[in-house]
């Protein structure tokens, strides 16, 4: 038994010692090179382990068993008391904990004008318009259909000219067209170069691949798409590792816009739910909730606090969360494939980089493009087109202004056009073929 605690308090120490020495990465804004709390960590973790080993040396294992109970209370007294050193040594010096101790303060309030259902996550027409008149929504999310999308068109088979060309568009607050002036989204232009066609805009902020398939199987045997382009961006890949109602909208004092989480998942790719109350006491902030009371119990701590980032780290760099949304991204691209191919309806990708693609490739852009192929879906990569500065909104907004979705409209357009006049995406000298 005493063995078992020696080599335990061995272990303790160097993890100890490590942690110390990892402060620099483990830690949101920590300065580099060793301070003076990180060598007093160190020194500590060292300790406990030379005199976990020295107690081996000195042959503990052969005292009488009084001995040996009284050696292993001494040691985990010792050990128990470095530790709440250590806490306290941290706590002076500022290292904030990974989970509060107490619930924060709510910042947002949920709203009743969204609701995930069979066609995905839209609007709630009726009390949208409420919204609007009250003064709490503005802007785009003012013009939508009765259906709750950002399309001036009804999704109804009445609404559809005979003889109409018919295009299904999928996607995210891109295709949803969130920061473009009004009649200016790359789908408004579409619409606009084409006013024989029937154009129906299914895009929603804040969903993925799951939303797609959703509209897609709902809306697409009513309009009999002759093509479907589905609009996918770099956040589809964390989008796909979760359920369609991931989260759920709210609003601030200001009227701000907030998607706020009740699905989360580690760098592990592990996913998770947490109730609605506290989703919201957790919005904003740079971690989410805990899984569990015992997360919680270390998370509150700064010693555990440390080891949780550890285990981040570990995740980062195992590469296990980008290697599940690859999987799971596959998976709902190929059925969407299935379900365009059973439906008649040509599909079309259309990718939309990162800002930071312009200047370094992501894995996750890389790994777009190559899904494509995998998959077999037809894509348009307008990245070449696109200026970082010029052609997304100031940072932290990551979307296209009106200039980028003019660049990627008239991209978009001349690519459409080729297709109508031939009817295949051959035609299309831009779109990548798998």
């Amino acid at each position: 038994m005493t063995g078992l605690i020696r080599k335990a308090l061995l272990v303790i120490g160097l993890l100890v010692a490590l942690l110390g020495i990892a402060i620099d990465y483990l830690l949101p804004g920590a300065s580099p090179g060793l301070n003076l709390p990180q060598l007093l960590i160190i020194a500590a973790g060292l300790a406990l382990a030379l005199g976990a080993w020295l107690l081996g040396r000195v042959g503990i294992q052969r005292r009488s068993s009084l001995a040996l109970r009284k050696t292993a209370i001494k040691a985990l007294v010792v050990t128990l008391i470095t530790l709440l050193a250590l806490e306290f040594l941290l706590a002076a010096f500022g290292i904030a904990t990974y989970f509060f101790s107490a619930p924060p303060e709510i910042i947002v309030e949920p709203v009743d004008w969204w609701v995930c259902d069979a066609p995905g996550c839209h609007h709630i027409y009726d009390r949208t318009v409420a919204a609007c008149e009250d003064g709490s929504l503005t802007g785009r999310h003012c013009d939508i259909n009765s259906q709750g999308f950002a399309d001036s068109q009804e999704f109804v088979a009445a609404a559809i000219p005979e003889g109409s060309f018919r295009i299904l568009a999928l996607g995210d607050s891109f295709t949803f067209g969130m920061t473009a002036d009004k009649g200016q989204s790359y789908i408004e232009l579409l619409e606009a170069r084409y006013p024989d066609a029937t154009v129906w805009n299914t895009g929603m902020a804040g969903t993925g691949t799951r939303q797609a398939i959703a509209s897609f199987q709902h809306f697409a045997p009513v309009l009999q798409p002759q093509l479907t382009i589905l609009g996918f961006y770099m956040n589809d890949f964390e989008d796909n590792i979760l359920p369609i109602e991931k989260s759920f909208r709210a609003q601030d004092a200001q009227n701000r816009i907030a998607g706020v989480h009740i699905h989360y998942y580690d760098t592990w790719g592990n996913t998770f739910a947490t109730d609605r109350q506290t989703a919201l006491e957790y919005y904003g902030h740079a971690v989410g909730p805990p899984r569990n009371r015992v997360e919680q119990a270390i998370g509150i701590t700064r010693l555990g606090t440390l080891a949780l980032r550890l285990r981040d780290a570990l995740g980062r760099l195992s590469g296990a969360l980008l290697a599940k949304q690859i999987s799971a991204t596959r998976q709902q691209l190929a059925e969407l494939r299935d379900l365009t191919r059973a439906q008649g309806t040509d599909l079309l990708a259309l990718i939309i980089p990162h800002r930071d693609d312009m200047a370094a490739p992501s894995d996750e852009y890389r790994a777009a493009l190559q899904l494509m192929q995998e998959v077999g879906i037809p894509y348009l990569d307008p990245i070449r087109l696109l200026d970082a500065p010029a052609d997304y909104m100031d940072p932290p907004d990551d979307h296209w202004n009106t200039a980028g979705h003019q660049k990627v409209g008239a991209f978009l357009n001349d690519c459409v056009g080729a297709y109508m006049a031939a009817g295949d995406l051959v035609a299309c000298e831009s779109a990548v073929a798998p």
